[in-house]
C-alpha cells in the first residue's frame, strides 16, 4: 500500500516538472535569443561627421549623425586634460547631434589636440574613433588696399586687397555665391585682386564686404567703401506674333509637341532664361587666375547698337502682356554674317548651344572676366583655344531667342553679365583695370572715385 503510494506521488512529481519545463522553455529561449542577439546579432554602432574635428576655429559647430547607438562619448584632449563635449544615452535608433565648440571657452591653446569619440550598440558591440585635431583660433588679417567709392548697377569693378595668414579671399554680399579674388599678378604673395558686379537689381543700400578665411575657418570681414548708385535704364514694349512664335520659338523646342503659342514664349522666355543664365553663373565661375587680355574691349565693327544693358522689356501677345525680362547685353546689328572678332585676348571657355543664347561664345579673360557672343550663325573656334584680340571667333545670325540677325554682346564678372558699356572705354580701363599693373611692379595706388 505504502509502495504503491509513492510511486504515484513520484510519477505525478514527475510530469509537473516536466510541465513546468515546458512552461519555462520559450522563456528561456526568448533570454537565449536576446543575449544571442545582444552579444552577437545587434548591429554595430555607426557615427558619420568626425572628420570635423580635425580644425577647430575659434567657434565651430559639428553635427554627428548615429546610428544603433547605445551610448555615445565625445571628448577633446589637450595637455594630459580631457573635456567633455557629449556623453548620451539616446532611446531611437538614429540620432543627430549638434557640438558646438569654441575652444577658448574650454581652455584650450591653439595647437594639436585629439577628440576621442567611444561609441557602443551593444556588450561586445562597440568602437572607439581618436582624431588629430588642430586648435586655430587666431583670424587672417584683411586690409582693403583700393576700391571704389561709388558704382552703378549693372557695373562691373574691382578692388585690391592684402590678407595674411588666409586660405582664400573673395567678396561676398551675403546673398548668394562668393566672388573669388586672385593673387595680384607681378604683386606681393599676401595681395590680392577681386573683380565683382554690381548685378542689375542691386538694392543702393546693399553692403560688399570682402572676407578672408583660413582652413580652419576663422574669418576677418571689411566692409567695402561702395556708394551704389540707381541706373536709369530704357523700357519698352515688344509685340509678339503667331509668325514669330512659328518661327523662332516653336523651332527651339526640338519637333517635341510645344505648348499653346502664348505658354510656348514665357516658357522660353523666363524658364528657359533662368535656367541659362544659370549655366553662364556655372561657367564664369571657372576663370584662369592670370589676366589673359589688355586694353580695352573691342565692339563689332560697323554695328549699330539695337539694344542696351538693363533695358526692361515688356511682350505683348495679341494686345495684353504675357511676359516680362531684362536684357543683359548689348544686341549689335551688322551686315547679315557678319565677322565678329574677339573683343579681347583669351581662352574659349565654351563654344555651342547655349539656349536662348543660340549657337554662342565665351571667351575667358581671366581673373572671372569673360566675354559672350550669342545668336551666332557659324562658329569658328573650339573650345580651349587661345584667340587674340580683333580675331575672327563666329559670324553674326539669329540662332536662339532672336527675331533676325544680330549679335548679342556681353561681358561676364565671376558669371554675372555686367554692361559692356564701361570695358568698351578705354580712360575707364586705365582708371580701373589700369590699377592691377601699376600696384603689380610696386606703385603706389592712388584711390579711385
Amino acid at each position: 500500500m505504502n509502495g504503491y503510494g509513492y510511486g504515484y506521488q513520484k510519477k505525478k512529481g514527475g510530469k509537473m516538472k516536466k510541465l513546468l519545463l515546458i512552461l519555462l522553455l520559450p522563456f528561456v529561449l526568448l533570454i537565449l535569443y536576446y543575449t544571442t542577439y545582444k552579444l552577437f546579432l545587434i548591429p554595430p554602432p555607426e557615427v558619420e561627421g568626425i572628420d570635423a574635428f580635425r580644425l577647430l576655429p575659434a567657434k565651430k559647430t559639428v553635427t554627428l549623425q548615429g546610428k544603433n547607438l547605445k551610448s555615445i562619448t565625445v571628448l577633446i584632449t589637450q595637455d594630459l586634460k580631457s573635456r567633455e563635449l557629449l556623453r548620451d544615452e539616446p532611446q531611437t535608433v538614429e540620432s543627430t547631434y549638434t557640438i558646438e565648440i569654441k575652444p577658448k571657452a574650454l581652455g584650450l591653446r591653439d595647437g594639436p589636440a585629439v577628440v576621442t569619440i567611444a561609441v557602443k550598440s551593444g556588450i561586445l558591440k562597440k568602437a572607439e574613433y581618436k582624431v588629430d585635431a588642430m586648435v586655430d583660433t587666431v583670424p587672417p588679417k584683411l586690409r582693403v588696399v583700393d576700391s571704389p567709392s561709388t558704382v552703378y548697377q549693372g557695373m562691373g569693378t574691382l578692388a585690391l586687397l592684402r590678407a595674411d595668414g588666409a586660405d582664400s579671399v573673395f567678396v561676398s554680399t551675403g546673398d548668394g555665391a562668393p566672388f573669388k579674388a586672385y593673387r595680384l599678378p607681378g604683386g606681393p604673395d599676401n595681395t590680392y585682386v577681386v573683380f565683382f558686379p554690381i548685378p542689375v537689381d542691386t538694392k543702393t543700400k546693399a553692403v560688399f564686404r570682402a572676407v578672408a578665411e583660413d582652413k580652419a575657418g576663422n574669418r576677418t570681414a571689411r566692409t567695402l567703401p561702395l556708394k551704389i548708385k540707381k541706373k536709369a535704364f530704357r523700357r519698352s514694349s515688344i509685340r509678339i506674333s503667331d509668325d514669330f512664335i512659328r518661327r523662332v520659338i516653336y523651332p527651339m523646342f526640338n519637333d517635341a509637341d510645344p505648348p499653346a503659342p502664348a505658354k510656348a514664349f514665357l516658357v522660353v522666355n523666363e524658364q528657359w532664361r533662368q535656367r541659362d543664365v544659370r549655366r553662364l553663373a556655372a561657367i564664369g565661375r571657372d576663370s584662369a587666375p592670370r589676366m589673359l587680355w589688355k586694353g580695352r574691349f573691342l565692339q563689332l565693327k560697323n554695328s549699330k547698337v539695337m539694344a542696351a544693358y538693363g533695358d526692361r522689356r515688356v511682350y505683348l501677345y495679341r494686345g495684353r502682356p504675357i511676359s516680362r525680362s531684362v536684357h543683359l547685353g548689348y544686341d549689335l546689328a551688322s551686315v547679315s554674317n557678319a565677322s565678329v572678332g574677339a573683343a579681347n585676348s583669351g581662352v574659349v571657355k565654351f563654344a555651342g548651344d547655349l539656349g536662348i543664347y543660340g549657337n554662342a561664345v565665351i571667351i575667358d579673360h581671366g581673373l572671372g572676366l569673360m566675354s559672350l557672343y550669342g545668336h551666332l550663325s557659324e562658329i569658328l573656334v573650339e573650345e580651349g583655344q587661345e584667340v587674340k584680340k580683333g580675331e575672327l571667333i563666329a559670324r553674326t545670325g539669329s540662332s536662339g531667342l532672336a527675331g533676325g540677325d544680330h549679335l548679342h554682346f556681353g561681358i561676364l564678372v565671376q558669371g554675372v553679365e555686367v554692361s559692356p558699356l564701361y570695358w568698351w572705354d578705354k580712360r575707364w580701363i586705365r582708371a580701373n583695370v589700369g590699377i592691377i599693373e601699376s600696384y603689380g611692379r610696386g606703385n603706389a595706388v592712388k584711390g579711385r572715385r
